[in-house]
């Protein structure tokens, strides 16, 4: 069906075309032929009114020089000698106009309407003519190898993958056709204010998503319904199923994602260029970092060289900074080396920082897991290690700092491996709040911190200990994040399959709520929505969910100033 309309829909489109053209064509030669008549007719005109007054200035002449040798011929009368004015000019004069008048005007005529008439078919072609097309392209067979080469064809492919996803967008409308405005429609309205989770939608997929894990996910900067997931390698996989997939989904689009993106090495970690929108960043467990473009196909138009310069270990969190027009990627690996890139030059970084750590007088490499920076920062970030500790890192030096590791100021606490960092969004107003941090670990807990002053960096060692700890777990704590618009807000997820939601104006110690998303597998990720209304949650088995969270997204006027006095009583 797809093949005839597709078919069909190319071969009208040129027929229609094709006979557009002929027409004009056709109405530029009436219009030529209309203007050359024209000039013809005046020429005719112009040289018969200068032969007539010529026919009568010699008819004059004539007359004079007969009555100076007859006499006076008026004396005559008119019975006897017949006067030549008295002949009608009609008669002797010979007048072109009489033989090309008619013709003319019969052509003008025509003239003056078949112009509309061809104009008028240009602007509307004939429909009869169009379905007399369909009509034979209908009675049209293909044999079976024909329909599997147009179906085989990247344009028929293109044009169904196109044409399938809008009929499929305009299917998940939510609008409610059968709804009757005579009566009322409110019934629901008890529900909308209860503190429950509502599912929005969960986005899966046979081909590209089963038997792998979820390991990052990002909402797009430019498109609110768009999101992206990074999916590690198959636990079974074939010989031609890749090894790592990044998809976009689209909120309104269900069973299958907008685009799909391949790389041949499981992918770590990924992001939405927030300063280019179009572009999709990739970090695999090779060490290269690739670049894909929403406007091409499926294989990355850039990527890192695999070279002693850059990172030879797993990418497990990248993170782009700094401003529409000065901006880079940051990137960080198992290793203890941190990277900076700029996207349109991927074949050798920036900057590059080596991590180590002096411990018993040997030199250790800092196996990094996570990193986050400060609100509007983008000199100093925090980075968690696999040791359980966070560490301040600079990217350049300072008066009285290097770049590099801060090795006075070490941020103890965590039991085990720390799986999540995120720094506090609020930077701006008359509460800063950007010196706070939440770090999660497998150690089951969750933990609040507050930053030292980079200004005032420590002479000697010195180890700074959490404000609060979250022991609520029961399992793996495996990501946290703060609420992007509510201050005193954060949630996590865990091996249990739990998401947890905090409000530590209302609570220090326990979530305000709790859901248990999937019993059966571990939750690795989540990302709350820049409206702070929604939340995705992605597990072990491939399944991104995202729920709208409902009033418990709403901040009360006075949030910051509770906030601020909690913090002091803790």
């Amino acid at each position: 069906m797809f093949v005839v309309i597709y078919l069909i829909n190319n071969k009208c489109t040129g027929i229609i075309k094709e006979e557009l053209e002929r027409k004009r064509q056709k109405l530029a030669e009436l219009r030529r032929s209309r203007e050359e008549r024209k000039n013809a007719l005046l020429n005719a005109q112009k040289k018969e009114s200068s032969t007539a007054n010529l026919i009568t200035k010699d008819r004059k002449a004539i007359d004079e020089l007969v009555a100076s040798l007859v006499g006076d011929i008026t004396s005559v009368s008119n019975s006897e000698i017949p006067s030549r004015s008295s002949t009608p000019v009609s008669q002797v004069v010979y007048n072109k106009e009489i033989q090309t008048t008619d013709i003319y005007e019969d052509q003008t005529e025509k003239d003056d309407t078949d112009p509309f008439n061809i104009v008028s078919e240009i602007m509307e072609p004939e429909v009869p003519a169009v379905k007399e097309i369909v009509k034979e392209e209908k009675i049209t067979e293909f044999s079976e190898e024909e329909k599997k080469h147009i179906m085989k064809s990247e344009g028929f492919k293109d044009f169904f993958d196109y044409s399938t996803k809008l009929v499929e967008r305009a299917l998940d409308e939510p609008y409610d056709f059968m709804i009757d405005y005579r009566v009322d429609n409110t019934v629901e309205d008890d529900k909308a204010n209860d503190n429950t989770l509502k599912l929005v939608q969960s986005f899966y997929s046979e081909e590209w998503t089963k038997d792998r894990t979820v390991t990052d996910m990002d909402w797009s900067p430019e498109f609110a319904e768009l999101m992206l997931g990074s999916y590690n390698k198959k636990k079974q996989s074939l010989i031609t199923d890749p090894y790592g997939v990044c998809c976009i989904w689209n909120l309104h689009l269900q069973g299958r994602p907008e685009f799909v993106f391949q790389t041949q090495s499981e992918i770590t970690s990924a992001c939405f260029s927030k300063f280019h929108p179009k572009l999709v960043i990739g970090g695999t467990y090779s060490g290269q970092i690739v670049l894909w473009d929403m406007r091409t196909k499926s294989l990355p138009v850039q990527k890192t060289p695999l070279t002693v310069t850059g990172h030879a270990h797993p990418i497990y969190k990248m993170q782009m900074v700094g401003t529409q027009n000065s901006n880079n990627l940051i990137s960080a690996s198992s290793d203890g080396i941190v990277c900076s890139w700029q996207l349109d030059m991927l074949t050798q970084p920036q900057e590059i920082i080596e991590l180590v750590s002096n411990s018993n007088d040997k030199i250790n490499d800092i196996a990094i897991t996570t990193f986050d920076f400060p609100d509007n920062e983008i000199s100093s970030f925090w980075i968690g290690t696999e040791e359980g500790r966070v560490h301040q890192v600079n990217r350049y030096e300072r008066a009285d700092s290097k770049a590099g590791l801060n090795a006075t100021d070490r941020y103890e606490g965590h039991g085990g491996i720390i799986t999540g960092l995120s720094f506090h969004p609020q930077s701006s107003g008359s509460y800063n709040f950007s010196n706070l941090f939440l770090t999660s670990s497998i150690d089951w807990t969750v933990k609040l911190w507050r930053t030292k002053s980079t200004l005032k960096p420590s002479i000697k060692e010195e180890i700074i200990q959490p404000i609060c700890s979250f022991d609520y777990a029961n399992d793996y704590v495996l990501d946290v994040e703060w609420s992007p618009v509510h201050p005193a807000m954060f949630a996590s997820v865990d091996g249990d399959g739990q998401l947890n939601i905090f409000n530590i104006n209302q609570d220090q110690e326990m979530p305000i709520f709790s859901m248990t998303v999937d019993s059966e597998h571990s939750l690795n990720k989540l990302k709350w929505h820049k409206d702070g209304k929604k939340i995705a949650v992605g597990s072990s088995d491939g399944y991104i969910h995202v729920y709208d969270i409902g009033d418990l997204s709403i901040p009360s006027s006075d949030e910051n100033g509770t906030l601020q006095k909690t913090l002091q009583e803790l």
